[in-house]
């Protein structure tokens, strides 16, 4: 066995610790680096053109031929995408059951996935009512208070979820590499507009060098 020191080069003559358990401390001070940050906040809706100024209206017809709104990879950086901020408004009130206010569950349900290389991994592969989509959430259920009023317009009803997709894949949720053709995706694939409001918004950051 070869024992080595590790002495810091400031010349002060400290050492590296090593713990109990064969760990090496490297850090324990918990303000940031004096350096400039990689990262910037990035916010966009999933869109029909994956583009910011496209439709963010998911609640489309696409029984006959799916629709699909996404978020792309960046071109310079890679993209991290931590949550996704779902909102769905309807006239009348909803059950956990049905779809919006539709009465009853969707057929072929919605799709929500992403590329990763070459392959396409289901976020859930079937979201056909209200509960299967707030299930996706952290949101606890009681009877009643999953439904809000007057969300987008006097009288009307839905509700707000939010899904943790770093808690999914921790620490940073879903990874866009840069300069590829992956996609954060939600493909209509039955009737939805009984949601008059339907829309994501996905947040993270974009890493640069």
């Amino acid at each position: 066995m070869i024992q080595a020191v590790i002495v810091g080069g400031e010349g002060n003559g400290k050492k590296a610790l090593v713990l109990p358990q064969g760990e090496l401390l490297v850090n324990n001070y918990f303000c940031p680096p004096l350096l400039p940050q990689m990262c910037k906040v990035f916010r966009q809706y999933l869109t029909i053109t994956g583009l910011p100024a496209g439709s963010n209206d998911m609640g489309v017809d696409g029984s006959v031929n799916p629709v699909l709104f996404w978020i792309p990879a960046n071109a310079d950086n890679d993209r991290y995408i931590t949550t996704l901020s779902f909102l769905v408004g309807y006239g009348a009130a909803g059950a956990l059951y049905e779809w919006a206010d539709s009465g009853g569950a969707l057929a072929n349900g919605i799709r929500f996935y992403y590329e990763r290389q070459g392959e396409e991994v289901d976020i859930h592969d079937a979201i056909q009512t209200n509960s299967d989509l707030i299930r996706l959430s952290d949101m606890g259920i009681v009877p009643t208070a999953w439904e809000l009023r007057n969300l987008g317009a006097l009288n009307d009803y839905g509700y707000l979820i939010t899904v943790c997709l770093s808690c999914m894949i921790p620490p940073h949720g879903i990874k866009l590499d840069r300069g590829s053709t992956q996609k954060l995706l939600i493909e209509i694939r039955d009737d939805a507009r009984d949601a008059d409001t339907f829309n994501a918004i996905a947040y993270g950051f974009d890493r640069f060098e």
